[in-house]
């Protein structure tokens, strides 16, 4: 039911992300409060799981475990109790109860809950006083140096930088990276690996402000045709596509693991076979069906591969005669990613699903890629201790 909160799930998990904390959430109703139950969703269970707090397919109907939590209300901590269990009846579907919570909280208010060294702490996000306070108990950060390798490649994006507006080298979205990359003396290529000596390279318009307009692109992992149920890429434009303004059949939607899309798409985590499934959905005929399969563990191996080391390059533009011109003026500085947070960025749909695919005229194939990417301006909710250069200076 987390749909129905009154505050932006993935703007909370975005600032609580950033402050080094993994987290989930929990939106109780009005029936929820009244009786003193709330389920315990998929995501929480696993989420607790993940953090051994509590597993509840080792819980037998009728049992309760009860923990020890800190609900963190204004600018002080309160004691309280969650009794975490299965009732004998209904199947036993999975409950957390929060005592106390109606002093805490209103039905649709969004909670989040972590847990640290087996404490759980619980706030409420959508109190701002809560939310802010809350946020203020992250430890510091260490200090960040750069390697002789990052170090000369700021020194080298500082000169390109010096040069001004320069004539993108190809038109369309590829010509801000490919631009970027001709000055850096980068041969194109379509290598899954880094691209300066083990350091990424993803450049991207800005605004005048400053404002990305457009997600950041992490990484294209093709699905697991043998673990999908759609078979191909052809078989899944033909199931799940549309017409273009071309004519062409085709699949070009972001799919999303907090919202279905138009199309009816959106993301799962079968955490029991640690798949991350595009799913299909259509209430009118009641009808759910699982279309692809990607193994999590590849998809975090990936990310890890691809983004050990990342400069993120914001360039300015404009255009002279249609021509598109760039001014490379900063860079964003990551490493390490949080990979133990894969799951709860999906599921809170800070990293998204690009298809990128038709099927052309002559029957073939054109395929972009599968393209997972980052909201715009959330790449700390991904990356420890980002660092900032203006390159202009």
């Amino acid at each position: 039911m987390l749909s129905i909160s009154d505050t932006s799930i993935e703007d909370a998990s975005a600032a609580i992300l950033k402050a080094g904390y993994n987290v989930s959430f929990l939106v109780p109703t009005q029936t929820g409060l009244d009786k003193s139950i709330l389920d315990a969703h998929q995501f929480l269970r696993s989420f607790f799981k993940r953090t051994g707090l509590h597993d509840y397919n080792q819980q037998n109907q009728g049992n309760k475990k009860c923990v020890e939590a800190k609900f963190l209300y204004k600018h002080e901590s309160f004691s309280v109790k969650a009794s975490l269990y299965r009732p004998n009846t209904k199947k036993g579907d999975p409950r957390i109860w929060i005592y106390g919570l109606k002093r805490f909280a209103k039905a649709r208010n969004l909670l989040a809950l972590i847990v640290l060294e087996q404490q759980l702490y619980i706030f409420n996000c959508s109190n701002k006083t809560d939310f802010y306070n809350a946020l203020h108990h992250s430890l510091p950060k260490p200090h960040k140096t750069l390697s002789p390798i990052a170090k000369e490649l700021l020194k080298k994006l500082k000169i390109i930088s010096k040069k001004g507006f320069i004539p993108t080298i190809i038109h369309g979205d590829t010509g801000v990276g490919m631009t970027l990359e001709a000055e850096l003396g980068i041969s194109a290529n379509s290598s899954p690996t880094p691209d300066y000596h083990g350091i990424e390279l993803k450049a991207s318009r800005v605004t005048t402000q400053n404002k990305q307009r457009n997600r950041n692109q992490l990484f294209s992992k093709i699905p697991n045709w043998k673990l999908s149920p759609v078979s191909s890429a052809r078989q899944l434009i033909s199931l799940r596509g549309y017409r273009d303004e071309e004519g062409h059949q085709a699949l070009r939607p972001t799919v999303s693991g907090n919202r279905v899309n138009k199309q009816g798409l959106y993301l799962d985590i079968d955490y029991a076979n640690n798949y991350l499934r595009q799913m299909f959905s259509n209430p009118e005929k009641n009808l759910k069906e699982h279309d692809t399969t990607w193994l999590i563990n590849d998809l975090k191996k990936t990310l890890l591969k691809k983004h050990q080391e990342t400069f993120w390059v914001k360039a300015q533009h404009k255009k002279i005669n249609s021509h598109e011109l760039f001014h490379y003026t900063e860079v964003e500085h990551t490493s390490n990613p949080y990979i133990d947070k894969f799951e709860t960025l999906i599921e809170t749909g800070l990293i998204t699903l690009d298809y990128t695919m038709h099927i052309k005229s002559t029957g073939k194939i054109r395929d972009h890629g599968y393209l997972f990417k980052l909201n715009q301006n959330n790449k700390h909710a991904l990356f420890p201790n980002s660092i900032k250069y203006r390159l202009a200076e």
